[in-house]
């Protein structure tokens, strides 16, 4: 039996989100859970294309929404407005891209109070409007591709080190502090390590469902995949004893291909080595890929494994690039 029902913020981060926020809202309305107990909390980035308006008009029906601005643009900082200006006991960072399940927040509450754990969380399933986001929505949940986070494909209940579009106590903050402005990191992967150091877990649960949009170009994607690597080496840096053997993967098998190339070009060693080494990635990759692939039509077979490939090659890449930047790189 539920012992308590929590008061929830929901803070969203937002730039230029015209397509997709106001279905991202109505999902929050169409909640389960007592509408009176529920916040939300935009912190927009000084948008520029219809987005406001469109808030505006929403805000007039909806009391429990607020708008504030974010004039540095950035999401760390958007968190942590949405975070101090909440009212509610637990807060729910969201994405502007997402639409929750009706019991996300129902289910959050439950997991809250039942396994006594001070951050909750679900599984993000991807969903597409074109094929191209349903390929990128693809790729993001199978376990090969995404290895290390296990919300984007888990089916069973557990103890996670991170989760997607967590539910924290906000009692966290008064205890951690706030995400991390002044670095260029992953603020909710280094948060979620603060409250795993602190000795408390976080539970997640495939009950808890979001859906989430994907970028809409293969570019923004790697683009936005090369970043994360990037983002994951400093928080790294920053606590070297969040440093898993799942995230040496990717850059160990990039400085694999690169070193490859140059033994070849100085002549040391033959084409043959390199064409081999491929050939053992994408048995496997393909092994392992077609057991997941949910769209069976022959575009997604012959897509998946290679943009899992370059997906690879891009976070590997920001990861190793990202080990020769400075230490704390500014936002």
């Amino acid at each position: 039996m539920i012992s308590k029902e929590y008061s929830f913020s929901i803070v969203i981060p937002c730039r230029n989100e015209k397509k997709y926020i106001a279905n991202c809202l109505q999902s929050i309305f169409n909640q389960s859970y007592n509408n009176k107990l529920i916040e939300i909390v935009i912190v927009d980035g000084c948008s520029d294309d219809g987005t406001l308006e469109i808030i505006d008009n929403i805000q007039k029906k909806h009391p429990n929404l607020k708008l504030l601005n974010n004039p540095e643009k950035k999401t760390p900082q958007a968190l942590n407005i949405g975070v101090k200006n909440s009212s509610g006991e637990v807060i729910v960072i969201l994405g502007a891209h997402t639409e929750i399940d009706e019991n996300f927040i129902f289910y959050n509450n439950k997991c809250l109070n039942e396994k006594d754990v001070m951050a909750s969380g679900g599984t993000q399933m991807n969903i597409g409007k074109s094929r191209t986001q349903k390929l990128i929505g693809q790729v993001m949940e199978i376990p090969f591709g995404m290895g290390s986070a296990k919300y984007r494909w888990s089916s069973e209940e557990q103890f996670v080190d991170t989760v997607v579009y967590a539910a924290y106590k906000k009692e966290l903050f008064d205890e951690l502090g706030y995400f991390e402005e002044d670095i260029l990191i992953s603020e909710d992967a280094e948060f979620n390590w603060r409250i795993r150091q602190a000795g408390y877990k976080i539970f997640y649960s495939p009950k808890i469902i979001s859906k989430y949009y994907p970028r809409e170009s293969i570019y923004k994607f790697i683009k936005q995949i090369y970043r994360y690597g990037i983002l994951r080496v400093n928080v790294v840096k920053k606590h070297p004893d969040s440093l898993k053997l799942v995230h040496l993967i990717p850059p160990s098998f990039v400085l694999a291909i690169f070193l490859l190339a140059i033994l070849i070009i100085l002549n040391v060693i033959d084409f043959y080595y390199l064409i081999f080494t491929l050939i053992t990635y994408f048995s496997v990759n393909i092994a392992l890929t077609f057991m997941e692939i949910k769209i069976k039509k022959i575009f997604y077979y012959v897509s998946t494994p290679i943009l899992i490939f370059f997906m690879h090659l891009s976070w590997g890449t920001g990861f190793i690039l990202g080990l020769f930047l400075p230490k704390y790189i500014k936002k």
